[in-house]
């Protein structure tokens, strides 16, 4: 459904949303793309009675962004095609004078029409500061002078919402956090 960064550990999650008919799946085997474009390797297994989704704490969303697949595995071991991948969302600040300039890459997975840039200030908490078409990937805060420390996340908001069982919603995918000393 789709791959968030989750702020609190700084790690990716990978979420899906369940077949409510079990049939007989038993588990869901997690892929993450190697150091080559294309070849995925198994990162993990999540038995099918368990919360849907994955948390990489190997990976470091701080670094880059990262693509991942899932597929499912039946009672008798046998494994399903990976789905198709998600990627995600990578921002990166640099500064000049009081101006803070960003960058990032797409999110991959599901349709979206519009980041949403968030800030975070000690004076106002996290705000979306401004919203851009999906097809630019840059943004210049002209507002930062004398404002003091500051962070930011990207955001992408999934059309339907996905549901990870035992009552766990997500409804949009998250870049990493990133800072302004």
């Amino acid at each position: 459904c789709m791959v968030t960064v989750d702020t609190n550990t700084i790690t990716n999650k990978v979420v899906w949303e369940k077949d409510p008919i079990q049939g007989n799946i038993s588990s869901y085997n997690i892929y993450k793309e190697s150091t080559q474009a294309g070849l995925y390797y198994l990162v993990g297994n999540v038995p099918y009675d368990s919360l849907s989704t994955f948390t990489d704490s190997v990976a470091n969303p701080i670094v880059r962004s990262w693509r991942y697949k899932i597929s499912t595995v039946d009672s008798c071991g046998n494994e399903s095609n990976l789905s198709s991948e998600h990627k995600t969302i990578h921002l990166v600040l640099s500064q000049f004078g009081g101006d803070v300039y960003m960058i990032w890459d797409a999110y991959e997975g599901f349709p979206y029409s519009t980041y949403y840039i968030h800030r975070y200030s000690g004076q106002n908490g996290w705000e979306v500061i401004d919203s851009l078409p999906s097809n630019l990937n840059s943004y210049t805060d002209l507002t930062t002078a004398g404002v003091g420390n500051l962070s930011y996340f990207i955001e992408v908001k999934h059309p339907s919402g996905c549901s990870a069982t035992k009552a766990e919603d997500h409804n949009s995918s998250r870049s990493n956090l990133s800072y302004r000393q």
